[in-house]
């Protein structure tokens, strides 16, 4: 019994309490979404990685050095103190590129827990972007802030649950929901890039919607896995919210995605990132976390996907 007290303040109350102490960010309006973002690397990745040795600990450390940074004003000095988690990131993509190297091609599971610890790098350069106050091709402040909580959401929980899946229970589904997930993180952002500026405003709802389907199959298999008598009960609840969760933040998702072609089904901006984000963060990504740490012996924990 002291053993699963052990572990939980190891895996999860420690991230928290870790979590709660940095973020005390000035209120503005884009509070929201910087705590949201910041619940991935202060709170999801070390509870998924349970920062066990020194490198995980450093990686820790440029996330707190980041999240300073959101208490000064856009400046390079802020842009220097978001730099560490970059360059943290920018390691762990250098770590699976060399794995990738030395094996041969990856099924569609490995190569989607592959990009939960990739696609993080891409919202860490969006950050330091952000800090520094550039507004790569035009976009509005926000949306840069936006692009970096993509990546380190729909970046990181959904393919890492995708990939998850697809190896504790091979198949066609799986496999489809992880290449769909795969192409869509992607696909959204070049869409929303060509949307803003005005050429291939296609690629948007077409990428919305491949990132749909994956996540539906992923949902499914959240919900399927809460519907295992064999697993603890808290176990299977986590599973079963995160599967909801993410159904209903999809379902969000697509209407916001298609807005141009049917406008009546579309959340505004504000309503989608405190709907759609606090589902996603919370129901899905918390919950999934959570319900594939119990699924698994605390002696035997999973390897974490930024090993």
């Amino acid at each position: 019994m002291m053993n699963r007290y052990v572990y939980a303040f190891q895996y999860w109350i420690k991230p928290l309490v870790l979590f709660i102490a940095v973020v005390r960010l000035p209120i503005d309006k884009d509070i929201f979404v910087k705590a949201l973002l910041l619940f991935s690397p202060l709170m999801l990745m070390p509870l998924w990685s349970g920062m066990r040795c020194p490198r995980h600990k450093l990686e820790y450390a440029g996330a707190v050095a980041m999240a300073g940074s959101f208490h000064l004003m856009p400046s390079i000095e802020a842009a220097l103190l978001a730099l560490p988690w970059l360059v943290a990131r920018l390691f762990v993509v250098k770590d699976v590129a060399m794995e990738c190297h030395r094996t041969s091609l990856p099924s569609a599971a490995t190569a989607c827990v592959h990009a939960a610890a990739v696609f993080p790098a891409i919202g860490a350069a969006w950050i330091v972007a952000h800090r520094a106050n550039w507004t790569p091709w035009g976009f509005d402040p926000l949306i840069v802030l936006l692009t970096a909580a993509h990546f380190h959401h729909a970046g990181f929980t959904l393919p890492l649950m995708a990939g998850l899946n697809a190896r504790d229970n091979p198949g066609c589904w799986t496999r489809f929901s992880c290449v769909a997930i795969l192409l869509g993180v992607p696909l959204v952002a070049v869409g929303i890039t060509c949307t803003h500026l005005g050429v291939l405003k296609f690629v948007e709802p077409f990428g919305v919607a491949v990132l749909v389907l994956g996540a539906l199959g992923v949902a499914v298999s959240q919900i399927r896995r809460g519907l295992e008598r064999q697993r603890s009960i808290l176990t299977r609840i986590g599973f079963v919210i995160s599967g909801v969760s993410l159904f209903a933040a999809m379902f969000l998702a697509l209407g916001f995605g298609l807005r141009y072609v049917i406008p009546n089904f579309a959340l505004t901006m504000p309503q989608m990132w405190a709907i759609h984000g606090t589902l996603n963060a919370f129901g899905f990504g918390l919950c999934g976390i959570l319900a594939w740490r119990g699924a698994v012996s605390p002696r035997q924990p999973m390897k974490p996907c930024c090993a």
